[in-house]
């Protein structure tokens, strides 16, 4: 991982004094500056002011060493570094809006997760409805693990089913031909771009489920899919579960 930190020098204050420097006797003018050594992590300050240093330059803008200070220009130094305080809020502030950031992802991605789970929660509720007055013509989202003949397929794909007709214990149901085979979980949105309008779009071959079994399923709480298993001869095919129900139209 490549981490993106720089090095500053943050300026505390500055003067302009008159001084003679060491081994030197014409007196000049020059510009010193206090500074502290700062961090700063993608732009953002991260840390610094652990000590304040001395900058002295001529008028040319030429950096003169500290070893080449006279004690005059040490005692300005000095003094200048006492009324100069170093701030650390400024320095560090980088780590709180850090925090913010993280403070307000955290809210966003919470009131998302709260969004989702209402959504869910209320797509569960209208299956439940809709399957405790199960009538011909009602589509329902569903997951296939069987092609229309009860043969094992590859993969979970997402489609539609529709209920012709119910007889005794028997539900008679088609599949839509188009299904949705890139999505790992099953949401309405995922299949509702495809949901037949015409009988064309419909799988010609009527399936037969067992409505007993999707009435037991019914009489569980807070179940979330409903497992449908073939009845008759079509289970002697295929026994395991066919289609799950997980949404309604």
């Amino acid at each position: 991982m490549i981490f993106f930190y720089t090095q500053y020098e943050h300026i505390l204050g500055r003067k302009f004094i008159t001084g003679t420097l060491k081994k030197e006797n014409q007196p000049q003018q020059f510009e010193l500056y206090i500074i502290t050594p700062g961090t700063k992590f993608l732009g953002l300050p991260m840390g610094g002011g652990l000590v304040k240093l001395s900058r002295l330059y001529t008028m040319n803008g030429e950096l003169i060493h500290a070893r080449n200070y006279s004690p005059e220009i040490k005692n300005e130094v000095k003094e200048l570094k006492k009324t100069l305080k170093i701030p650390y809020f400024k320095l560090w502030k980088g780590y709180l809006i850090i925090l913010v950031i993280i403070c307000v992802a955290a809210v966003i991605f919470a009131i998302n997760n709260k969004i989702k789970a209402n959504k869910y929660n209320d797509q569960t509720t209208h299956l439940n409805e809709a399957l405790n007055n199960l009538k011909a013509g009602q589509l329902y989202g569903a997951t296939f693990f069987t092609d229309a003949e009860g043969n094992s397929i590859n993969g979970l794909p997402q489609g539609w089913i529709k209920i012709e007709k119910i007889e005794g214990d028997t539900i008679f149901v088609k599949r839509s031909l188009k299904t949705e085979t890139d999505k790992a979980l099953f949401e309405m949105e995922n299949i509702s771009k495809f949901k037949p309008t015409t009988e064309n779009e419909w799988n010609s071959h009527v399936e037969k489920i067992n409505y007993p079994l999707l009435k037991k399923g019914l009489q569980e709480k807070d179940n979330d899919r409903f497992d449908l298993l073939y009845i008759g001869k079509d289970n002697e095919k295929y026994s395991g579960v066919t289609i799950s129900l997980k949404g309604a139209e």
